[in-house]
C-alpha cells in the first residue's frame, strides 16, 4: 500500500516537473491585447503584408481611412482588426519558442499574414499564421515567442485591394440635384422640380435619388481589362454634392454582362453588380419617359 502511494506521489512529481519546464510549455501569463506597442487610437497607418510579397497600405485621415492610392477604405473593418489586435485580450499562449513559431506559421519567414501599425511615435507588427478552428488562427508578435490563439481569421486581413474598398465610396446620399441627358432636377422644398417646367412624378424621381444613394460597387478594375475597355457607355448622370459637380457614367459589356461604374470623384474604373447598374439604369428610365 505504501509503496503504491509513494509510486502515485513519484508520478506526480514527475508530471509536475514536466510541466513546468517542458520546452515549449507556455508562460501563464495574461495581457490586456495582444499588442501593446502601440495606442489603437493614435495608429495612422497599417501595412499587411504575405509571404509571398504582395503588400497593401492602408493610411487615416482623420475619421476616415484610405488607400494608399487614395481610395476610401472600409472603416468598420478596419476598426475590427485594430480592436481584434490592439484592445481584446488574447487570453494565455499556447506555445512559446521558436519551434513553436515556425510549426503554427507565424515565424519571421513564415507567415500568412504580417500586419505592421504604426503611429507617429513607433510601430509593432504581428504575425498570423494556421488556423486551428474555424474563425480561429495563431498570432505572434514581432520580437517575441509567446504564441496566441485568436478569434480571427487570415479573410479579416486580406491583402488585396477590393477586399478592403468602401463598396459604398460612390454612393450619394440624400441627393438634391441632378441632371439626365441634360435635364436638370432640383429638390426644392421637399419636391421635385424640372429645369425645363416640366411636371415631375415624385415618386419615380424619389426612387432614382434612392438609387443614387445606394450605389455599391464590387472592385476597382486593372486598367489592362479588356473587358472594361470594351465596354459601352449606357448612361451619364451630373451629380452635385458638397458644391461640386462631377460625372458618374454606367458601362456596360454586353458581351460578359458585366457593369461597371467610372465616377469623376475617383481616378479609375469600378466592377459593379447587374443589379445596382440596372436599378440605376430602370429608374433613370422610368423617370425620363414618364408622363405627367
Amino acid at each position: 500500500m505504501i509503496v503504491r502511494i509513494l509510486t502515485v506521489l513519484f508520478l506526480t512529481q514527475l508530471a509536475l516537473v514536466a510541466y513546468l519546464y517542458w520546452p515549449e510549455s507556455p508562460r501563464q501569463t495574461s495581457r490586456d491585447a495582444l499588442v501593446t506597442a502601440v495606442n489603437p487610437d493614435t495608429v495612422n497607418r497599417v501595412e499587411v503584408s504575405t509571404d509571398e510579397g504582395a503588400t497593401l497600405v492602408l493610411l487615416r485621415d482623420g475619421d476616415q481611412w484610405n488607400l494608399d492610392l487614395g481610395l476610401p477604405a472600409d472603416n468598420s473593418k478596419i476598426r475590427s482588426l485594430l480592436n481584434a489586435l490592439l484592445t481584446t485580450d488574447p487570453g494565455f499562449p499556447i506555445a512559446d519558442s521558436e519551434a513553436a513559431a515556425k510549426r503554427f506559421e507565424v515565424s519571421d519567414a513564415g507567415f500568412e499574414r504580417k500586419i505592421t501599425f504604426a503611429n507617429d511615435d513607433g510601430y509593432a507588427t504581428v504575425f498570423l499564421g494556421s488556423t486551428p478552428a474555424l474563425r480561429k488562427i495563431h498570432a505572434r508578435v514581432d520580437g517575441e515567442s509567446a504564441v496566441y490563439v485568436l478569434p480571427l481569421s487570415s479573410f479579416d486581413a486580406p491583402a488585396d485591394i477590393d477586399s478592403w474598398l468602401d463598396t459604398r465610396l460612390l454612393a450619394l446620399q440624400a441627393a438634391t440635384e441632378f441632371s439626365l441627358y441634360g435635364v436638370q432636377f432640383s429638390l426644392i422644398d421637399g419636391q421635385w422640380s424640372r429645369n425645363d417646367n416640366t411636371v415631375v412624378d415624385q415618386t419615380l424621381a424619389t426612387a432614382f435619388a434612392d438609387a443614387l444613394g445606394s450605389m455599391q460597387i464590387s472592385g476597382l478594375v486593372d486598367p489592362a481589362d479588356h473587358d472594361a475597355a470594351s465596354a459601352d457607355e449606357v448612361l451619364r448622370v451630373s451629380l452635385s454634392y458638397s458644391g461640386k459637380v462631377s460625372q458618374l457614367a454606367v458601362l456596360h459589356n454586353v458581351e460578359s454582362d458585366q457593369y461597371y461604374f467610372d465616377s469623376e470623384r475617383f481616378e479609375g474604373i469600378f466592377s459593379t453588380s447587374a443589379y445596382d447598374a440596372e436599378r440605376l439604369l430602370d429608374s433613370a428610365k422610368s423617370l425620363m419617359t414618364s408622363e405627367n
